[in-house]
């Protein structure tokens, strides 16, 4: 166990009390684009003013930009076993294209534009890769079969990177169909981050641990009665979202807990960076809140 130090005096704004838990938003500089049970919102950041759009189904992720007139959506259907992903046009405000899955639920969801491939990681133990350049036509081109399930997607340098339960890392080049271990471990991970000299991941069992890809020395925070649900690096500096809605703020070099903000009630979802050290948490707890790192 680590101690902390506790901070009470960290100020956060409430950027938007909803009726239901928000999966995913997304920021830029005059919008927040959020998806909330079966729509899609988009507030004005400088009035207030809000526009939404139906888009159907149990809203997981949302894919939107300022300068872009599409949203897309990953959702999970209230029939059993079906998920979605739907391409919707503000300015028309119809759905341009939709692809359903029917052998599945989402867990988790990348959106590669520049590949334009959309990627699924699903309840029934597969991965797939779909290449939307012709839509309305779908076609799956690349299907991993895993042995356990897999809660996280990272895309970075080219590549899809996933955990599974079964506490393995893989890097997978999607151009090449190469799949490679990159580490393994037999706890169930939470979340992580690759790099070329680190990896670094959370636990079930409340651990976040970071490992030297080269010398596999390990260095680890164990939290009592809690663990990380989601985590981000911000210029060195990891914020982490707890399970029960803490915020731990870490220093990755050297590797220590630096304090505890209590600033959500309930579990955190989403951690958002923003431009100069500015912070948008998500929570079961129903809201949105912003805050400074500093």
């Amino acid at each position: 166990m680590f101690s902390i130090n506790k901070s009470y005096s960290q100020k956060a704004s409430n950027i938007i009390s909803a009726d239901f838990a928000i999966r995913d938003f997304t920021i830029t500089k005059d919008s927040i684009f959020y998806i909330k049970k079966r729509d899609a919102f988009l507030l004005d950041k400088k009035n207030q003013s809000q526009d939404h759009y139906f888009i159907g189904g149990y809203g997981l992720e949302i894919y939107a930009k300022e300068s872009s007139n599409m949203i897309v959506t990953a959702s999970n259907e209230l029939v059993r076993n079906v998920s979605s992903v739907r391409f919707y046009n503000k300015k028309t405000e119809k759905f341009d294209d939709v692809f359903y899955y029917k052998k599945g639920k989402i867990i988790d969801f990348l959106f590669i534009p520049e590949a334009e491939l959309f990627v699924l990681s699903l309840t029934n133990k597969k991965i797939v890769f779909i290449d939307y350049s012709e839509k309305p036509k779908f076609y799956k081109t690349i299907e991993l079969n895993l042995n356990a399930l897999s809660r996280k997607l990272i895309f970075k340098n080219n590549k899809v990177y996933f955990a599974t339960d079964n506490g393995e890392i893989y890097e997978y080049d999607f151009y090449n169909y190469k799949k490679e271990l990159v580490y393994n471990t037999s706890k169930l991970i939470t979340d992580f981050i690759i790099n070329e000299n680190e990896i670094i991941y959370t636990t079930i069992k409340g651990e976040i641990i970071k490992v030297n890809r080269n010398s596999q020395e390990t260095e680890k925070i164990k939290f009592k009665n809690t663990f990380i649900s989601t985590f981000e690096n911000v210029d060195g500096t990891l914020i982490c979202g707890g399970w029960n809605g803490e915020i731990f703020i870490i220093r990755e070099k050297p590797f220590t807990l630096l304090k505890e903000l209590n600033l959500h009630k309930r579990t955190i979802l989403k951690i958002k960076p923003y431009k100069n050290n500015i912070i948008y948490t998500s929570s079961l707890d129903k809201t949105i809140k912003k805050w400074n790192l500093n």
